[in-house]
């Protein structure tokens, strides 16, 4: 049989890419915040020196610390700014021009809003400025982890504290939901920060040039399949016949592809009545079905985009889609090892009796701890007496190390 050149690397060239000597030079990707500067700087390289990222990186990127030089910011705070913009600049699928707006709001006019409504006591307006944060932190993650567009978001919660304070009634619902009456984010048993953003971020530009392999342990069944649709006598003639109806140069992306529907969660919502009467309808209903008979995703030119086993971060969970044509071997086909890393990416912490009977114990300790932090404010406690009340009232040994209790404070 005939060898036919795939549209994807061979394991031999995935391997190659990873291997890079520029990437090998590269300390290994950790989990990271976004707000460590060291580690968005190693998943940049990543990102900036990955063959296959190439065709869609942003070019000519500001720089950033002289750009921002004019707004005469504090030291840490400028720092602060450029780190996350430059991690935004990486976003595969980010409106870059939208979110260094939100960034630049951020760090110029929302402290003095923030020390405004303090000074007055507006409650609500102080937790429409949380509200904010927490939107542009989510804005800063991709758009694999939210439900909805935290830049839009935001913007609109700007726009009621710049000029339109009227229009917080709109924002109520999602301020209940999200901000406590305290100030505090409350995203409840879900997280507002991914515990392994890089890997997150780095998962976006593989979903955005139609990377899957790594996700695979072989090649042998998508090739297998892909070789059978393309010396296919009746593939040809469907594909032909679909040209002779329609003008397809009208339905190709600026890549020169064309993709059938999307495919909601669970299954697809199929119309009742298709607007036949409408060409762009009609074509799409016609392809659907032209993907359908060949387990394609789309098609490049007059190439098959064949179905992939691909794996992918949602808000609500990871999925996993295996192709109409795939005999699944769970074991032989599925490197679970690369599905997990990202599936836990989000936060998820360990879970079973004894994991759910340690985070009670420990949010019980974190209520003491908080209780006993106002009281010690109200006692007027500083210092090494302040600690030694904290550990005391918390139920921590005494040795606990006085960092160890800053952290669980800002928690």
């Amino acid at each position: 049989m005939k060898k036919v050149e795939t549209d994807l690397p061979s394991t031999k060239r995935l391997n190659r890419i990873e291997t890079d000597p520029q990437i090998a030079t590269i300390p290994a990707m950790k989990p990271f915040l976004m707000g460590d500067p060291e580690a968005v700087e190693i998943l940049r390289k990543r990102i900036l020196t990955t063959e296959r990222f190439q065709p869609h990186l942003r070019q000519n990127e500001p720089d950033w610390t002289s750009e921002l030089a004019k707004l005469r910011l504090p030291k840490k705070a400028q720092e602060q700014l450029v780190t996350e913009l430059k991690l935004l600049w990486i976003l595969p699928f980010a409106d870059v021009p939208a979110v260094r707006e939100l960034l630049l709001f951020k760090y110029t006019e929302l402290p003095k809003v923030e020390k405004k409504v303090k000074d007055q006591k507006k409650e609500k307006d102080l937790r429409l400025c949380a509200l904010f944060r927490l939107l542009t932190r989510m804005a800063l993650q991709g758009s694999s982890l939210f439900p909805q567009n935290p830049a839009y978001l935001a913007k609109r919660v700007q726009f009621v504290l710049s000029s339109a304070p009227d229009e917080a009634a709109q924002l109520e619902p999602l301020l209940d939901l999200l901000i406590s009456e305290s100030a505090k984010s409350d995203t409840g048993l879900n997280f507002e920060t991914a515990a392994d953003l890089g890997r997150v971020i780095e998962s976006e530009h593989q979903r955005r040039e139609g990377v899957a392999e790594q996700g695979w342990k072989a090649h042998d069944k998508f090739d297998l399949h892909r070789q059978e649709v393309v010396e296919s006598p009746r593939f040809k003639q469907d594909w032909d016949s679909i040209k002779r109806h329609f003008e397809i140069q009208k339905f190709r992306d600026s890549r020169g592809i064309i993709r059938r529907s999307p495919i909601p969660e669970r299954n697809w919502q199929r119309p009742t009545q298709p607007a036949m009467d409408v060409t762009r309808d009609r074509f799409q209903v016609a392809f659907d079905f032209f993907c359908w008979k060949w387990f394609l995703y789309g098609m490049r030119g007059d190439d098959p985009l064949v179905e992939k086993l691909t794996y992918t971060l949602t808000p609500y969970g990871t999925q996993i889609f295996i192709p109409g044509f795939w005999s699944l071997d769970y074991v032989r086909d599925i490197n679970w090892g690369e599905v997990l890393k990202l599936h836990r990416a989000r936060g998820i912490p360990k879970q079973g009796k004894k994991a759910a009977l340690n985070a009670r114990e420990r949010e019980e300790q974190m209520k003491k701890l908080a209780k006993a932090n106002e009281e010690a404010k109200r006692m007027g406690l500083n210092g090494a007496a302040r600690y030694t009340f904290l550990k005391q009232a918390a139920a921590l040994a005494p040795e606990t190390d006085d960092s160890q209790i800053r952290r669980m404070l800002r928690a």
